[in-house]
C-alpha cells in the first residue's frame, strides 16, 4: 500500500484504508478531453442541416427536419463555464485520455480544464487561481489525495502559456488574407524560441514542484505514485502530406472549405518541424530536471492529422451507426468554426477528437503499465498504420 495509507502523521479516510486507488489528470485542453464530441471530420460545405455524416456524437436528433444536438451528453456539466454561462467550459469529455485508459485503478479523475495555464494548476498557496468556477487544480488534487490512494498523476501544460491558440489563429488569418507575402512563422518564430528557452519552462518546473510538494505534504513518497509530464500531438502533417494544395483563394480554397486546414505550406512546416518538437524538447528537459516521467506524443497522430493524405473524411454513406473507421480517420479536430456553417465550438478546433483521445488513452495505459518500478520512465507513443487505437505502442526514449 502507498505511503499515503501508512503515514503516521495524519488519519487516512476510509477510502484509502480500504485500498481505493485513483489516477488523476491535470492541465489543459489536450488532456481535459476538448474535441471529444467528434469522430472524424465531415467537410463543412457538405454538412448544413445534416447529422454531420456520423461525426457528431452529441446525441443528434434530426427527426424534425433540423438537427438538434446535445453536447452535454459528451462533456457533461463541464460544457458550460459557470462564471460566464457560455459554452466554453472545461470540456471534459467522456473519452478523455484519463477516462479511456485502462489503468486498473478504482477511480479515474479528470481535473484538467480547457484554456488552463500553469497558474490555474498551481495551488492557491503558490499563487494559483480559480478558473471557470473551480479551485486551482493542485488544491483539488490535495483533497483527492487525502481520501484516495493516488497511483498516477498525469500533467499536460505549457501550450496556453506559450500562446499556441494565438499562433494558430495568426497562421489561419495569414492564409485567409491571400497572397500578402507574410507568414505567421516569420512574426512568431523568435518569440516562440525565446519563450521556450526561458519563461515557459520556468513556469512548468514551478508547477511540477508544487504538485510534488503537495503530494509530500499529504504523506506520499516519490515511489508511491507515477508522475508524468506529457507533450502534445502534432495537429497537422508536413506540407508534402496534405490532401489539398495551398491556394490563394482563401476561404474559397479546398484547404479551408473542405479540409479545415487553412495554413500555408511554409507555416505548416514551421509548426511541424519547429514549434511542436520545440515544445516536446522543452517538456522532456523539464521532466529530466525534475526527475519525473515523460510521455512524448508529438508523432502519435502521424498519418491521422487534419488533411493528412493518409487519412480520409467520411462520406454521405457514413452515419452514427456506421462512422468512418478509426483506422482511416483524422484523429484531430479540424477548424470547426469559421465564417460560415460552423460545426460545434471554436475551442474544439485542433484538439484530439474521440478517436484521438482513445488512442492517447491507449498510450497512457501502456505508459502506466511500463512505468511500474521505473525511477524515471520516458517513452514516445506511436501508432501503427492501418490500425486504430489498438495499434498504439510505446518506444523507450534514450
Amino acid at each position: 500500500m502507498a505511503a499515503a495509507a501508512a503515514s503516521p502523521t495524519r488519519e487516512i479516510p476510509g477510502a484509502v484504508q480500504a485500498g481505493g486507488t485513483v489516477a488523476v489528470s491535470l492541465g489543459d485542453s489536450f488532456i481535459s478531453g476538448e474535441g471529444g464530441r467528434w469522430q472524424g471530420n465531415a467537410p463543412i460545405k457538405e454538412t448544413v442541416g445534416t447529422d454531420m455524416w456520423g461525426t457528431d456524437r452529441a446525441r443528434v436528433d434530426c427527426s424534425g427536419g433540423s438537427c438538434k444536438k446535445d453536447p452535454y451528453s459528451v462533456y457533461g456539466v463541464s460544457y458550460q463555464d459557470p462564471d460566464t454561462g457560455k459554452f466554453n467550459g472545461c470540456h471534459r469529455s467522456d473519452v478523455a485520455e484519463i477516462k479511456s485508459a485502462a489503468l486498473g485503478v478504482d477511480r479515474q479523475v479528470n481535473y484538467a480544464c480547457s484554456g488552463a495555464v500553469t497558474g490555474d494548476v498551481l495551488p492557491d498557496s503558490a499563487g494559483g487561481r480559480w478558473f471557470k468556477g473551480e479551485h486551482p487544480q493542485t488544491d483539488q488534487l490535495r483533497d483527492l489525495a487525502r481520501q484516495w490512494n493516488v497511483k498516477l498523476v498525469q500533467l499536460s501544460v505549457s501550450g496556453n502559456d506559450l500562446g499556441f491558440s494565438s499562433i494558430i489563429k495568426s497562421c489561419i488569418t495569414q492564409y485567409i488574407k491571400g497572397p500578402t507575402g507574410s507568414y505567421c512563422s516569420k512574426s512568431w518564430d523568435a518569440k516562440v524560441k525565446e519563450q521556450l528557452a526561458g519563461e515557459v519552462p520556468r513556469k512548468v518546473k514551478a508547477t511540477v514542484e508544487q504538485i510534488r510538494k503537495t503530494m509530500r505534504e499529504e504523506g506520499y513518497g516519490e515511489g508511491d505514485y507515477v508522475f508524468a509530464l506529457q507533450s502534445y500531438p502534432a495537429p497537422i502533417p508536413k506540407s508534402d502530406s496534405y490532401r489539398f494544395s495551398q491556394s490563394y483563394l482563401g476561404v474559397g480554397s479546398d484547404r479551408y472549405r473542405i479540409g479545415g486546414c487553412p495554413f500555408w505550406d511554409k507555416d505548416t512546416d514551421w509548426a511541424r518541424s519547429e514549434v511542436v518538437p520545440g515544445i516536446a524538447t522543452m517538456l522532456r528537459q523539464v521532466a529530466r530536471d525534475e526527475r519525473i516521467g515523460y510521455l512524448d506524443l508529438q508523432d502519435a497522430f502521424n498519418g491521422h492529422g487534419v488533411c493528412d493524405k493518409a487519412a480520409r473524411q467520411p462520406t454521405k454513406d457514413n452515419a452514427l451507426n456506421n462512422p468512418v473507421p478509426a483506422r482511416d480517420a483524422e484523429w484531430m479536430r479540424f477548424l470547426s468554426w469559421g465564417l460560415a456553417d460552423p460545426q460545434g465550438q471554436e475551442e474544439e478546433s485542433f484538439h484530439p477528437n474521440s478517436y484521438g483521445q482513445k488512442a492517447l488513452g491507449k498510450c497512457l495505459s501502456e505508459f502506466y503499465s511500463q512505468a511500474q518500478g521505473s525511477q524515471q520512465p520516458m517513452f514516445t507513443c506511436l501508432n501503427t498504420a492501418g490500425q486504430g487505437e489498438e495499434g498504439m505502442h510505446l518506444r523507450a526514449l534514450g
